[in-house]
């Protein structure tokens, strides 16, 4: 019995030196973990902001959306750090307090934006015209318009895990965030996630850039879509801030502030001349630089990067093209301003490979000779500082004799595409469907000059009451389909003012509730525009089945409607519809 005891005693004294060994390994690992965020500083720069240039940040969130702050407090955290512009980019299709709140908050342009929540992920827009209507989920028609009404539009956190941007066949996009410092964050260890607050704690700045790396995932697709050479893509870094880190639905940490965030990452964009006092106009300035490409990025955080410059200059004409421009010419010297009282490496990427790099310059201006066509940007490190491995300086590329840039006309005329299948045909198998709050009629016109039958739908959006979400108004025809020989819709259609309908079918499989719905929107105006909707295009958004693609042979319902999706309440209009069929 003794011996057992004795036995016992040991091994609790065996089972309590290995958790005092466990817990100095600990208490050393955490050492060496946040001692350095003790002595972290940025690299000292001490040069003037150049008068063409503004410095501002990119995508924040307020109490317009799920942002901590107001938009008062976000401009005085810039104005605390003597940036020039702040882009706000609260969620919402579009966000409406958001992107109409451009204005002037002291010396800080607030510019107003939405972050699009769409079919394929988010795309971060600025600079268009709020429309009465409720912007597509379809990503190509929210582009479509918002470059339409000279705007811009980049794609959030393309690679995020819980939202990543999935639709890559789209085109005429301005761009995408190159590196996002929340979705970064998100990708950190554990560890460094656990110990972030003390970090913070202790030194904002090293704790922010500390959950940050290279973002090679974002770059390589950057540097593909400019290889293709059919447009022009920039690239931009993104806070994506929302001055809290939410723990739960009920709790959450308010930090990082806007203040903290600002300071580590910036955007530099080149204007032609000092701002205007209309903020519209001052901000339809930074809009027309990020739409041109003419801006850099900067981790602040590393340092200051006020005093660069890159441009190229024409080899024959000695014309000089800023960041982001077009050079039919396709030799000349890139220009790269370093005017740094400290060492930095700096290397010039053709299409996303190493063209030429040039290491330890301090206070330089160097010339790189171009002599072969490509796409070709800057990057710029501060080696032997703490986070060597990020992009302290990222350009926007140079499109050197790269016809491909400059998009050229069509030689092809497009194949005319008429119904093979008319549903007009059974025009008055069309039925009102509506919410009881709503209006719905349906009438006929004809064509008198084509003799063709033309549907009118009639209709007033309203809500049964008001803590109902859905209204909605349609032409339902309700009738079993086999569409599996023909490729989509056609139709023509107008409308007596600008908004927005779905096209919209169904399918069922034979069990009660089974039903699948899918839509794709379609924007029509005052005048007749024909649309051709392929069945590939449309997105299911309601059904066990909607991540599918549809059984074309089992359609058992079309409509053509407008509701809360597309339009607000008290909208009221009429469409007009003719040769809607099938191809």
């Amino acid at each position: 019995m003794q011996e057992l005891k004795k036995t016992k005693t040991k091994k609790k004294r065996k089972f309590r030196k290995i958790l005092k060994y466990l817990f100095i390994l600990v208490v050393v690992l955490l050492v060496l973990n946040i001692a350095p965020a003790f002595f972290y500083r940025p690299e000292v720069n001490t040069n003037p902001l150049p008068s063409y240039y503004k410095k501002g940040v990119y995508h924040m969130h307020s109490v317009f959306s799920d942002g901590k702050g107001t938009v008062d407090e976000i401009a005085d955290a810039a104005a605390d750090l003597n940036l020039d512009f702040v882009i706000l980019t609260d969620h919402g299709r579009p966000n409406i307090k958001s992107s109409t709140c451009t204005s002037w908050r002291g010396n800080v342009l607030l510019i107003g934006g939405t972050e699009l929540s769409l079919n394929s992920g988010h795309l971060a827009a600025v600079g268009f015209k709020v429309p009465d209507y409720i912007f597509p989920p379809e990503p190509q028609e929210a582009i479509n318009e918002i470059i339409g009404d000279d705007g811009v539009c980049f794609i959030s956190h393309p690679f995020d895990r819980k939202v990543p941007w999935t639709d890559w066949d789209i085109k005429r996009f301005s761009g995408l965030e190159v590196l996002s410092s929340y979705s970064e964050a998100m990708k950190a260890g554990v560890l460094k996630v656990l110990i972030f607050p003390l970090k913070y704690w202790i030194n904002s700045k090293y704790a922010l850039l500390n959950t940050m790396g290279y973002p090679t995932e974002n770059v390589k697709k950057w540097d593909s879509l400019n290889a293709d050479e059919s447009h022009r893509y920039y690239g931009i870094y993104a806070l994506d801030a929302h001055a809290k880190l939410p723990i739960s639905e009920d709790m959450q940490l308010n930090f990082p502030t806007y203040k903290s965030m600002f300071e580590i990452m910036t955007v530099y964009v080149k204007v032609d001349s000092d701002f205007e006092k209309d903020a519209i106009q001052a901000s339809s300035d930074v809009v027309w630089s990020l739409r041109e490409g003419n801006f850099f990025n900067v981790i602040e955080g590393i340092s200051a990067a006020n005093g660069f410059e890159a441009y190229f200059t024409e080899e024959d004409k000695r014309k000089r093209i800023d960041m982001g421009g077009y050079s039919a010419s396709r030799t000349g010297t890139l220009v790269i301003h370093l005017p740094f009282k400290f060492a930095v490496d700096a290397y010039v990427l053709k299409y996303g490979k190493k063209y030429k790099q040039i290491k330890g310059i301090q206070g330089k201006i160097l010339k790189i000779n171009v002599n072969e066509p490509g796409v070709y940007r800057v990057e710029v490190y501060v080696p032997g500082n703490t986070f060597d491995e990020l992009p302290w300086i990222m350009t926007n590329p140079f499109f050197i004799g790269v016809s491909g840039a400059v998009p050229l006309p069509s030689s092809r005329e497009k194949k005319e595409i008429i119904p093979k299948r008319l549903l007009q045909e059974a025009q008055d198998a069309f039925k009102v469907e509506k919410n009881s709050g709503s209006e719905g009629t349906i009438g006929f016109d004809m064509d008198k000059k084509k003799k063709v039958k033309i549907t009118r739908f009639s209709f007033k959006l309203d809500k049964d009451s008001p803590g109902v979400k859905d209204f909605w108004s349609a032409m339902a025809l309700r009738e079993r389909f086999d569409f599996s020989g023909y490729k989509g819709f056609v139709f023509e259609a107008r409308s007596d003012k600008k908004g927005r309908f779905w096209m919209e079918f169904r399918t069922k499989s034979g069990n009660k509730d089974d039903e699948t719905w899918y839509r794709h929107s379609f924007l029509a105006d005052m005048k007749w525009k024909k649309f051709v909707i392929s069945f590939n295009k449309f997105h299911g958004y309601f059904g066990e089945n909607k991540k599918r693609m549809p059984v074309l042979t089992r359609v058992n319902s079309v409509f053509v409607s407008i509701n809360n999706a597309c339009a607000y309440p008290g909208t009221e209009g009429t469409l007009y519809l003719k040769h809607l069929g099938l191809y």
